[in-house]
């Protein structure tokens, strides 16, 4: 395939956002934006979930990693669904939730907040069952000795079953978002088409996948248009 090319609408967004009469095209790139972000939040907890299946018959592997993926999947999850901060909005990854899918997913919430990510106080079922810490004296042939002794879960089924259930009711709901909020872009950039602001903005912010990635092949599967494809690189070390 020749004819192939990609523009970088965060750099198109970023060289036009001083322009007010261009403010709903700079803000329909945000919320693009915004929707793509969680959905891979989204991802990255399902991809975790299936990483800890893969190795569940690999008790030296599970014993090892499944703590960490187990934490990967809870705070990808909060961060799509329940965190807020400055660097991205909440899209309503949770709109279509139930009441008891509400509860599960509050239930969650509390164990990232008290168990994963801080040192709190638990109040719901997963965070009370994660984690049992006790301070214990022991006497042996006259000899007193103070230990610590803790009771900590890599991970519960009860949690990964209430998390593929919320996953992909989130997963879902976040897709349509992403697919509404691709069709109003579409829109204005028809409408602003021949804008020349546009144009010149477009014009100076081509995406190149090799630059971006690096040599290999996953700059080479860039252009693969298979729809829901990952585009991503994750570094190990510092470069």
């Amino acid at each position: 395939m020749d004819n192939k090319y990609a523009y970088d609408l965060t750099g198109v967004r970023n060289a036009l956002k001083g322009h007010d009469d261009l403010t709903e095209y700079c803000d329909a790139i945000d919320r693009l934006g915004l929707a793509l972000s969680t959905l891979t939040e989204l991802q990255d907890a399902t991809l975790a979930l299936d990483a800890i299946a893969e190795i569940h018959t690999d008790p030296e592997a599970l014993q090892v990693v499944s703590a960490a993926l187990m934490a990967h999947a809870i705070i990808s999850y909060c961060r799509a669904t329940h965190s807020g901060g400055r660097g991205r909005k909440k899209v309503g990854a949770t709109k279509k939730y139930t009441s008891d899918q509400h509860e599960k997913h509050m239930a969650i919430a509390d164990l990232r907040n008290e168990v994963i990510a801080h040192a709190g106080v638990p109040t719901k079922g997963h965070g009370v069952r994660w984690l049992d810490e006790r301070v214990v004296v022991k006497v042996v042939e006259d000899v007193e000795i103070y230990s610590f002794s803790r009771n900590r879960a890599n991970y519960l089924a009860a949690v990964i079953a209430d998390l593929r259930e919320l996953l992909a009711v989130a997963t879902a709901t976040v897709e349509e978002v992403v697919e509404e909020r691709s069709i109003f872009l579409n829109v204005l950039n028809l409408k602003h088409v021949t804008d020349e602001r546009v144009v010149d903005a477009l014009g100076a912010s081509p995406f190149d996948p090799y630059a971006f990635y690096g040599l290999g092949q996953l700059a080479d599967d860039f252009w693969d248009v298979t729809q829901k494809k990952r585009s991503e690189t994750l570094r190990n070390g510092d470069w």
